[in-house]
């Protein structure tokens, strides 16, 4: 993510050069995509001395030869010239001399070797990036195509390899690295993953086609989410910032860089970007860039300014998500609750008796109904729920709802109480049975299972199954038969 092998090479003494021949990587994919019939450079670039002349004359012959021996002999007569004029001739400053070298180890695949040729040559003489730019693509192709066929096949490492030759030998493009980062992540290693997204990034400074930005765009996201998966809140925040000024309406990496700047303790910076997520609406599914935050988003960011004691923001934001998803039983108990912390008994007397609709045996609905009616000043109402806690024989909380593309489940828990009458005369326990419905988006029931509570001593429990088989459950409410 930092140091790329260009950086390691690109000033590289001639004596290093002759070495790396030693070692080098050689690719034939590279050499077999480069053109077949020699082209001069058309960027203006003069030779300069005889023996630059003589190495062009070589690559042309090298080309151009239609016998494997005689093209390698050529080329490797090119190389030795090449050479020769940069140590003995003083021509380690003529980009064509660079230039031809690059080639020629282009024409033999050899990915490393040229590329620090090229990028010589390049920086000696600008106006021939394009050229050169053209040729590293030809190889680029060839090893993208590559990788994605051992990636077919399942054979990552292979495709790894070539994903990674590929951001070598063309390094203006992030589509290797975000190739090589996707394959990282498929193996588990998350720390490469995040890694070689950033050097996606880094590789699209300049980029204008419009796939590329994309490319470039999904690399900061992905690289900023396993940041943030990673705990490695200031990197994570820092990628994110970036995304976001060319995604600016994207509600996921607000999310994101808002959790970023929570796990760095900057609740007032993540405060402002949960404002803006509540204000983006709320929909049962976050959708593409510059949609409504999803409901799952709204809930969060609900939590956080709630524990934050950000009472009115987060009624807003739990406000939204039961707009949009008018049986969701958690987003009720939230907002009751938020509403009881603001002490606005009008909005929590309605909002909890929605609540207890769905759950009527819950001991904390029903309570939080009697303080909607005290802080309504209607005391007398306050009472009767009073006494119906009392005489509740048992408390059903809910511990886990299921919905599947078929169908749904339901588990919850049955604790027997000391139930009393008003007089304050003991209840003895009995029996219950509750039907458990399940809901579409719309409210519509979709499935139902009746179960059976036994009568259950105080403190005692029963666990809870139901389950019902249909599409589109989103939703549960019970009731006593």
């Amino acid at each position: 993510m930092k140091a790329t092998i260009a950086s390691a090479v690109l000033f590289v003494s001639l004596a290093a050069t002759a070495a790396e021949a030693q070692q080098r990587v050689i690719n034939e994919r590279v050499a077999k995509s480069m053109p077949t019939s020699y082209q001069a450079p058309d960027c203006g670039l003069k030779s300069g001395h005889f023996k630059v002349s003589s190495g062009a004359t070589y690559l042309k012959t090298g080309v151009e030869a239609d016998i494997p021996d005689n093209a390698k002999r050529a080329l490797d007569n090119g190389e030795r010239v090449l050479l020769e004029a940069m140590r003995q001739n003083n021509q380690g400053n003529n980009p064509s001399a660079w230039y031809y070298l690059g080639r020629i180890y282009l024409q033999r695949g050899d990915i490393y070797g040229a590329d620090s040729a090229l990028t010589r040559a390049e920086k000696l003489a600008p106006a021939c990036a394009g050229e050169i730019d053209g040729y590293r693509r030809n190889g680029w192709v060839a090893l993208i195509k590559g990788g994605n066929g051992f990636e077919e096949q399942k054979n990552l490492d292979s495709a790894l390899v070539l994903y990674r030759q590929a951001g070598v030998v063309f390094r203006k493009s992030p589509i290797p690295f975000y190739q090589a980062a996707g394959v990282f992540n498929q193996q588990g290693a998350t720390d490469s993953a995040a890694a070689y997204y950033g050097k996606a990034v880094q590789s699209s400074a300049a980029v204008t086609d419009t796939t590329e930005q994309k490319i470039r765009n999904r690399s900061a996201f992905n690289q900023g989410a396993l940041l943030l998966n990673a705990q490695k809140h200031a990197e994570a925040a820092a990628v994110f910032e970036k995304y976001l000024t060319w995604v600016p309406n994207d509600i996921e990496a607000k999310r994101g860089l808002a959790g970023a700047y929570r796990g760095q303790g900057q609740a007032d910076k993540a405060q402002a970007l949960e404002q803006q997520i509540v204000a983006a609406g709320g929909s049962a599914a976050p959708g593409a860039p510059g949609a409504g935050a999803g409901t799952a988003d709204l809930m969060n960011v609900g939590v956080n300014l709630y524990n934050d004691k950000k009472y009115a923001e987060a009624a807003d934001a739990f406000a939204k998500v039961v707009e949009a998803e008018p049986h969701n039983r958690d987003a009720l108990f939230n907002l009751s609750n938020t509403y009881l912390a603001l002490q606005d008994g009008r909005k929590l007397l309605a909002t909890a008796q929605r609540l207890s609709a769905i759950e009527p045996l819950s001991e904390n609905s029903l309570k939080l109904v009697g303080e909607g009616y005290k802080q309504a000043k209607q005391v007398d109402e306050a009472v009767k729920i009073a006494e119906k806690v009392l005489a509740l024989p048992v408390d059903v909380r809910v511990t886990d709802f299921s919905p599947g593309a078929s169908g749904a489940t339901l588990l919850a828990t049955a604790t027997g109480r000391e139930a009393q009458t008003p007089a304050g005369k003991p209840i003895p326990p009995a029996p219950v049975a509750l039907a458990v419905e399940f809901l579409d988006a719309k409210g519509t029931v979709v499935g139902s299972q009746d179960v059976q509570v036994p009568a259950l001593e105080p403190g005692k429990t029963q666990e809870i199954k139901a389950a019902a088989q249909g599409n589109g459950v989103v939703a549960w409410r019970y009731s006593p038969k």
